[in-house]
């Protein structure tokens, strides 16, 4: 009788020295699951933000289309690309997730110098299939974001992640004639029974 009481006792020490040693070792996995999942989490609201950004920065600044340097018009070009920036940025600001995720703010791709680039195509009557002379806009965000998952309290236990969200969005801006008619296709601003008039 005294064995088994002793051995009761025993296995019972026994069982609450594994449970001991074993809560540590749960806690840490359930914080790495926590840590594991809020990276994923953070990877994806970067990704959305990226796409949101290039977006909104395709279609704010389009009062017309984009003339480059060569027609004499790199103050508005300049002041579009200004616009577009600051509307990416306002964009992944108010991108809720981005605030507690990552560390610090969204910051530009390394290398570059802001979030968006820009890139313009001009389309002649002919090449449109509308048949009116157009120009395609490519616009792409690169948003790169460091998060360490927010675990709280222990936050930097599992180390840290490096976050890239890439966006773009075509936007197809037709060349709308100015009061004279003129176009960047149609400089005179002639139109077709001008033409045969003038035959």
């Amino acid at each position: 009788m005294r064995r088994r009481r002793t051995n009761r006792g025993e296995h019972g020490s026994t069982s609450s020295l594994e449970l001991m040693a074993l809560t540590p070792m749960l806690a840490l996995g359930v914080l790495f699951i926590l840590w594991a999942g809020r990276s994923a989490r953070a990877e994806l609201v970067t990704s959305l933000a990226a796409q949101e950004a290039a977006v909104a920065a395709a279609l704010c600044c389009n009062d017309g289309p984009t003339n480059g340097p060569s027609d004499g018009e790199s103050g508005e070009s300049t002041r579009s690309e200004l616009r577009r920036e600051l509307m990416a940025e306002a964009v992944l600001g108010a991108r809720s997730g981005l605030d507690y995720l990552c560390l610090g703010d969204p910051r530009p791709a390394p290398g570059r110098a802001g979030f968006v680039t820009a890139t313009a195509a001009d389309l002649t009557a002919g090449q449109s299939t509308t048949g009116t002379a157009q120009q395609v806009l490519v616009v792409t965000t690169h948003v790169t974001c460091q998060t360490d998952g927010a675990t709280a309290p222990v936050r930097g236990l599992f180390g840290t992640r490096t976050l890239h969200g890439h966006g773009a969005h075509v936007a197809v801006l037709t060349q709308v004639p100015t009061p004279d008619g003129k176009t960047p296709d149609n400089p005179d601003g002639k139109t077709p029974d001008d033409e045969g008039e003038a035959s």
